[in-house]
């Protein structure tokens, strides 16, 4: 899990760490990406991208998830209310990336927000 604080500004050290690591899964909190990032853009060649943008127009937040594509993941819809999250199904197996503002002009007063993404199968 990676807290990359703008990953977009970013790629050149992300794929060089990829290259480097291979890792099968990788899970990435505070992307920074928005509605005006194409899914091109982060894109990582060999990789299925999952990702969650912060659901306001305050900066920060969002979440990447990629899965090496020989695992075959399939994206994995939670019953949640919890807003930057995502999740992928690899066979039996349930994967997912979550992040937890503490702004109050993201989240909201109640601080009590739940942890914990639900998944229903």
């Amino acid at each position: 899990m990676i807290n990359a604080r703008s990953v977009i500004n970013k790629l050149d050290l992300l794929v060089a760490t990829v290259l480097d690591l291979k890792p099968d899964i990788l899970g990435i909190t505070e992307s920074w990406a928005n509605g005006n990032v194409l899914d091109g853009e982060p894109q990582l060649q060999g990789y299925q991208l999952f990702r969650c943008d912060r659901p306001s127009d305050n900066r920060g937040g969002g979440v990447l998830l990629y899965v090496k594509s020989s695992l075959n993941p399939v994206e994995f819809h939670t019953v949640s209310q919890y807003g930057e999250h995502v999740c992928c199904q690899i066979g039996d197996l349930l994967v997912g990336v979550c992040y937890r503002s503490t702004n109050v002009s993201v989240v909201g007063n109640d601080m009590r927000l739940n942890y914990i993404v639900f998944c229903k199968r």
